[in-house]
């Protein structure tokens, strides 16, 4: 990609940032804002750090199930979980959400694997991650009145259906896909298209086996199951558990994961505070509340997750910028 078209991108996310960012603060009192950061109860930042280290093992855990194929012996654990954290803090510090990018590559060289197979992995990864956050998304909607209107339920389970097709079909009709079949001949033409669902179909052949299936989906599930809880400890922070059951939780949680969708600076910024602080007002927070509740919430994770990603890519023997080299080429 040149130089001038990275560029447009990037302006535009900075624009996002900055009109959410306005949103985010729109009718907020400072003094009022001061008041609540003050009466926070930080010790609940350490269950938010527990949590976050567990969604670290889950996900090493459900990436070694997707590169069962690609290696003759398990991958270590704790390699992906440095991995796992590098991506992410990757995608915290840089433009374009690379980090999915720089962890495939770094994988292929630290687990001696083929880099089209690490990407493959981390496709179908992103595809699990959807699916499960939409069903539990449903069934927590379903379970609050009077906050989610029925059009987003319905347009979530449509989306959730159509996610599960594509991955069943990938698994089910592989070889149209790779290796010169009729769908992958027809797909050259369109070459982005074609190397996503090349690497989604090499990444999906690993759920053919039920048990390897199984296991991907059952880690996708619990993996946003237990992220919900740092929505619940995060509202207690602030002294807003009354508010904060754990299916308003999962609510939050699918706010937040919608908010990455959004083109913005590395990490979310502003669109995160903008659409967490909204969903807070909906549980009846008040402005103050709802955005101390989205800022604290969202530091604790940037914070902890980028310094422990920058210090495992430390450890790793390659700078930032060395990596962003690499993946820029790559891509």
């Amino acid at each position: 990609m040149s130089r001038r078209k990275r560029l447009i991108p990037i302006a535009a996310a900075l624009i996002a940032t900055v009109f959410f960012l306005w949103l985010a603060v729109r009718g907020v009192d400072s003094a009022a804002l001061k008041k609540a950061l003050r009466a926070a109860e930080f010790i609940w930042i350490l269950p938010m750090i527990v949590v976050m280290c567990v969604d670290l093992l889950i996900r090493a855990l459900r990436w070694r199930v997707l590169l069962s194929r690609a290696r003759v012996t398990p991958a270590p654990v704790w390699t992906l979980i440095k991995l796992e954290a590098i991506g992410l803090a990757i995608n915290n510090v840089l433009f374009l959400r690379l980090g999915e990018l720089a962890r495939a590559i770094l994988a292929s060289r630290r687990l001696d694997i083929p880099v089209l197979a690490a990407f493959a992995s981390v496709a179908i990864e992103r595809a699990l991650d959807v699916a499960a956050l939409l069903l539990i998304f449903i069934v927590a909607a379903g379970a609050v009145d009077g906050i989610v209107p029925r059009e987003i339920v319905i347009g979530a389970v449509a989306v959730l259906l159509g996610t599960l097709g594509a991955l069943i079909l990938l698994t089910v009709a592989g070889s149209s896909v790779v290796g010169g079949g009729v769908t992958e001949r027809a797909l050259r033409r369109w070459p982005r298209i074609h190397n996503l669902v090349l690497q989604l179909s090499l990444g999906a052949v690993v759920l053919r086996s039920p048990w390897a299936c199984v296991q991907a989906v059952f880690w996708s599930v619990l993996l946003w199951s237990v992220d919900a809880v740092l929505y619940w400890a995060g509202a207690r922070v602030l002294s807003l558990g009354s508010l904060m059951d754990y299916p308003r939780s999962v609510l939050a949680l699918s706010w937040a994961g919608a908010s990455s969708a959004i083109p913005a600076a590395p990490g979310a910024v502003g669109t995160f505070e903008a659409v967490v602080a909204s969903i807070l007002v909906k549980f009846q927070a008040g402005p103050e509340e709802a955005f101390a509740y989205a800022l604290v919430t969202h530091m604790v994770m940037y914070v902890f997750v980028t310094s422990c990603g920058l210090f495992f890519l430390s450890r790793e023997g390659i700078s930032l910028a060395q990596l962003r080299q690499e993946v820029e080429k790559g891509s």
